[in-house]
């Protein structure tokens, strides 16, 4: 309970909330670019993909996903400087930047994963409020993708704690 209770933290359901509007905004926009994808290849049209895509709101997903990032970049940086303490301290325990960097990294992947429940529970309830309009298809274009996003979403999120983390000292703790 106390593990659970300490990962909970303003910052983390702050963070967690950011990437499931980004994750969720993503998905939607994965989704319909295979349903336009699969209607130009099944009416053999000669149609601009660009066109295509900025009429069926795809645009609109991908800035609400730049616009998120940029938003859990902010909180990415306030949540390190709250978990800075933490750091130090285990700095000054002997742990090397290579062991923060990885349980930062572990961290925010646990925030993702939490983060793409928290998506697909939301795109869930909005496809049922708009009988079907908000919804996605899950087809293997459609999981690669989206493994493809996280994994750019993780790696954008972490640049700013591992630069924060090598620049930590152990004595920080002591004043």
């Amino acid at each position: 309970m106390f593990k659970i209770k300490r990962k909970c933290r303003p910052t983390t359901i702050l963070l967690a909330i950011g990437f499931s509007i980004s994750i969720m905004s993503v998905l939607v926009g994965i989704s319909a670019i295979n349903d336009i994808l699969n209607s130009l290849a099944d009416a053999n049209q000669e149609t601009p993909i660009f066109t295509t895509m900025q009429n069926t709101g795809i645009s609109l997903a991908l800035s609400i996903y730049l616009f998120s990032i940029a938003n859990c970049l902010v909180v990415t940086n306030y949540w390190i400087v709250t978990k800075r303490k933490d750091m130090a301290i285990r700095k000054a325990f002997g742990w090397s930047n290579r062991n923060l960097i990885c349980a930062a990294v572990s961290e925010m992947a646990e925030i993702l994963f939490v983060s793409l429940c928290i998506g697909f529970i939301l795109i869930e309830i909005f496809s049922r409020m708009t009988q079907g309009v908000i919804s996605i298809h899950i087809t293997p274009f459609f999981l690669c993708s989206s493994l493809l996003f996280l994994l750019f979403t993780l790696m954008i999120s972490v640049i700013i704690p591992v630069i924060r983390i090598l620049k930590i000292h152990p004595a920080e703790v002591i004043s």
